[in-house]
């Protein structure tokens, strides 16, 4: 079997299925609110409620959608034990079998995707286009970090002959249990990260994010019912302040999971290894900046920049956050791009030409008023800088100008609809600007000058660039062409995700010798 993404709005697309696509949709926002209103169990072994919940807001209303289980240390415990006395029967299956079981369930996956693409919206506020796609890369996922075990014979191979009588082999092997803390941003993340460990033999506890946790819920089925042991995958919810910190300090998992911030996974990193060294595999946001170029297209560029910067309402570790412009075309970019900016609509995410949805949840919709609040005279708002007055959580999308470079917005991430342009005389200027960034995650360039392009790939400190990308200029990397991976504070682990290297992080060397 060969690996292709799945892509299926670009393909229905092409293929002038674009109406299909729409009404398949709209029938599964029908079916998407069979799962509102409900109250979820955790899954360790079977389906538990704790006697404690907590409500899942919609960003379209700031109503509740479901209950879900507010997880104590105790419950914890008890699922790690039950993973930690599963896991080497999950393994001992064998690679070729758990491929197949992880092909099975992406399958499963893809046979329902318009519903949990429409559920995403109710969840986390995706626009249908965007929802879908993401959809896909969780099945891409699971396909490719299949195949790419297969491929690789289980990651074993025999080694050296250092003595003429014995035989010696390399053999991966997985950990045990790995604990999976996941964002609400990307139901991809979830599904790639846990996708990763499961498929190499290691059980894994999946603590799904507050703000996605129906999408998880079905999800965790669907994997059980293609064949996932339920004693190699559990599904808890709860507190990421609460049992994401318990798991981090637990001494029962034998590696951790995380995508977030960068606060609470150096967090992670630092309590999880004072007892002993684990895996720890974080990726830790961005702070994601595009060049653009006196010798760029400037209609390619204003087209990447927008999309990449108000896509998903900028809450996207790989969002563009920051523009440096040339200063002989500035004045003409900013025209095009304003352009462009000034068409956004934001609205519903069920509807079918919203482009930019809300922010997911009420902390953002606050964080996002309390900067516009005290910006004052730091920089010059071109567009934006509102909240609607709407039920919700819906905030404009914002360019700013005329900002110091030490200012927090220009330092900081912000996961919001928020772009700060900046002014230089050159790319290489743009470029040592960036390198002196904690962050290093993605970037872009704009130029149709293929020598200034080499001095950005050559130069450039950031784990996932593009040049004159114009359907994102920092975002949507596809897995199995574009490995995701942060350089500095941005990851910990120096490889990517949908990438040849993903697996072997959870995987540990041993060493067979045998004297015939």
């Amino acid at each position: 079997m060969t690996f292709e993404n799945e892509k299926t709005f670009l393909r229905m697309q092409k293929q002038g299925k674009e109406k299909e696509f729409h009404e398949l949709y709209d029938k599964a926002l029908i079916e998407a609110k069979k799962y509102i209103g409900k109250e979820y169990p955790n899954i360790i072994l079977n389906e538990e409620k704790e006697g404690k919940t907590f409500d899942d807001i919609s960003p379209i209303d700031g109503e509740s959608v479901a209950k879900f289980q507010a997880s104590s240390p105790a419950t914890i415990d008890k699922a790690m034990d039950i993973l930690n006395s599963g896991w080497k029967e999950w393994y001992n299956i064998g690679y070729i079998r758990r491929a197949e079981i992880m092909l099975s369930a992406a399958d499963r996956i893809a046979k329902d995707k318009f519903l949990i693409a429409a559920l995403l919206a109710y969840e986390n506020g995706k626009n249908r286009t965007e929802a879908i796609a993401d959809v896909d890369e969780g099945i891409d996922f699971l396909r490719y970090y299949a195949l790419n075990m297969v491929q690789n014979e289980g990651f074993s191979k025999i080694t050296g002959k250092g003595y003429d009588e014995e035989d010696s082999f390399s053999i991966m092997k997985p950990y045990g249990t790995f604990a999976v803390i996941p964002p609400f941003n990307f139901y991809a993340i979830t599904v790639g990260m846990t996708a990763g460990p499961l498929t190499v033999g290691n059980s894994v506890l999946l603590k799904a994010s507050s703000d996605i946790p129906i999408a998880t819920y079905i999800t965790v089925k669907m994997l059980h019912e293609s064949g996932v042991p339920k004693n190699a995958l559990a599904f808890v919810a709860g507190s990421g302040s609460v049992i994401g910190k318990y798991i981090s300090e637990s001494d029962k998992v034998a590696g951790i999971v995380f995508t977030g911030s960068r606060d609470v996974g150096m967090s992670i990193f630092s309590a999880a290894q004072k007892k002993r060294p684990k895996p720890i595999i974080t990726e830790m946001g961005g702070k994601d900046a595009v060049i653009i170029s006196d010798k760029a297209n400037l209609e390619k560029a204003a087209n990447g920049l927008y999309k990449a910067s108000f896509g998903y309402s900028g809450q996207k570790c790989s969002a563009a956050s920051l523009a440096y412009v040339h200063e002989k075309v500035y004045d003409k970019f900013l025209d095009l791009l304003m352009e462009r900016v000034s068409k956004i609509k934001v609205g519903d995410p069920r509807e079918k030409d919203t482009y930019m949805g809300p922010v997911v949840n009420r902390q953002a919709f606050e964080k996002y008023k309390g900067i516009f609040s005290k910006l004052g005279t730091r920089g010059r708002i071109l567009h934006g800088g509102k909240v609607l007055d709407k039920p919700g959580f819906y905030v404009e999308p914002t360019v700013i100008s005329d900002i110091s470079e030490n200012d927090e917005l220009v330092q900081n991430e912000q996961f919001l609809p928020i772009l700060c342009i900046i002014k230089v005389k050159s790319v290489k200027e743009a470029i040592d600007k960036i390198n002196k960034f904690d962050y290093g995650l993605t970037g872009g360039i704009f130029s149709e000058d293929e020598a200034e392009i080499k001095y950005y790939f050559d130069n450039i400190e950031v784990g996932v660039v593009y040049a004159n990308r114009s359907k994102g200029a920092t975002t949507g990397a596809m897995v199995g062409s574009q490995p995701f991976v942060g350089w500095k504070l941005s990851g910990s682990s120096g490889k990517g995700t949908g990438s040849y290297y993903y697996l072997p992080q959870f995987l540990r060397e041993q060493s067979l010798t045998i004297e015939r």
